[in-house]
């Protein structure tokens, strides 16, 4: 899994031991993965073998240098922090507009030519 629970809770600030707000984490967690996914064009799995057949340029967790995954993660970690702390407003700026979380994206980020 590209960010658990525990990861999640850290970059929030919630103590590990507080699981009060455990399911709400876990739908941030998915949430923002999927909108990493759409901002890059590529789909992200764990091993090959969860690779749908047909699937375009997919993202293979366990074939990635360490430094690409911890790219992806932090990209993942920027989203859950803005998704928790503009949760109850309206979203002025967009991710794309914050520099680490561009940086963290830009390699993955699928360029169709032609």
């Amino acid at each position: 899994m590209l960010i658990d629970l525990a990861r999640a809770k850290d970059q929030l600030g919630i103590d590990q031991a507080d699981n009060f707000e455990d399911t709400r984490i876990t739908r941030l967690i998915n949430q923002a993965i999927g909108l990493v996914c759409s901002d890059i064009g590529r789909l992200i799995y764990q091993t090959a073998a969860d690779v749908p057949e047909g699937t375009e340029a997919p993202i293979i967790l366990d074939e990635l240098q360490t430094y690409q995954l911890a790219n992806l993660e932090t990209a993942c970690l920027l989203q859950i922090s803005s998704l928790d702390s503009n949760r109850e407003v309206e979203i002025v700026n967009s991710m794309a507009k914050n520099p680490a979380y561009t940086t963290a994206i830009k390699q993955f980020k699928r360029v169709l030519i032609g």
